[in-house]
């Protein structure tokens, strides 16, 4: 949500890291579930269940409270669209979209209209989409997602998605992962590291970038 966009930026992080979905219309909106049940009121709204986010228009999910479950202080937080989250962050800082779903053309065309494609780097674990991006704008920075066995054989698929990062889970990352990658030019991003011990080690790894729920910690402690 746009406040947590801006405590980000306060603390003066790197960039700002968001996930984002379609709504029914095709409108890009800031959301990490595929459903709405968790971390909005669209049960209580609507009824039922499982209600997905593209089963909505971008006005009715512009209605939903996404702070409220969270805490009382932030009841009444809406839903960003991409384009107003990237209009907050990229103002003073850069962003990492990571897209949950969603074609490359509706994206590549956002960033271009905002100009801010020097001001973001796109990620996904569908390395597909991210070979459509390249593609569409060849100087669009690409991270390459992935949870699993890090391998020279995943490393050269990502470079061949055009990918320049790779944004790996961190039960996967180890000192041997961080030369492969750095051996094919690529950057190594480690996902979700709250813990500054494992923080520290994984720094003496060389990696070059960490995502963290924990910012704030992360700066004071490594």
């Amino acid at each position: 949500t746009l406040p947590a966009f801006s405590s980000a930026i306060e603390l003066g992080v790197d960039l700002v890291e968001l996930d984002y979905r379609h709504s029914a219309d095709g409108v890009p909106v800031v959301f990490h579930d595929e459903t709405l049940d968790r971390s909005t009121d669209a049960v209580v709204r609507w009824g039922g269940q499982d209600i997905p986010l593209a089963s909505r228009t971008a006005a009715e999910l512009g209605r939903l409270d996404a702070g409220g479950w969270f805490s009382p202080e932030f009841a009444g937080t809406r839903l960003p669209t991409l384009e107003e989250a990237l209009a907050l962050i990229c103002r003073e800082s850069r962003c990492m979209i990571e897209r949950k779903a969603g074609d490359a053309k509706t994206c590549v065309e956002l960033l271009r209209r905002l100009a801010v494609i020097d001001r973001v780097v796109v990620t996904a674990f569908d390395w597909a989409f991210l070979a459509e991006c390249r593609e569409l704008a060849p100087e669009l920075t690409l991270g390459a997602l992935g949870d699993e066995p890090l391998t020279p054989e995943s490393l050269d698929r990502a470079v061949a998605s055009g990918a320049s990062i790779v944004g790996w889970g961190d039960a996967w990352v180890a000192r041997e992962h961080v030369a492969l990658a750095h051996g094919r030019g690529m950057r190594v991003w480690v996902w979700t590291v709250d813990d500054p011990i494992r923080a520290r080690g994984l720094i003496g790894f060389g990696v070059d970038g960490l995502i963290t729920n924990a910012p704030a910690m992360m700066l004071d402690e490594t």
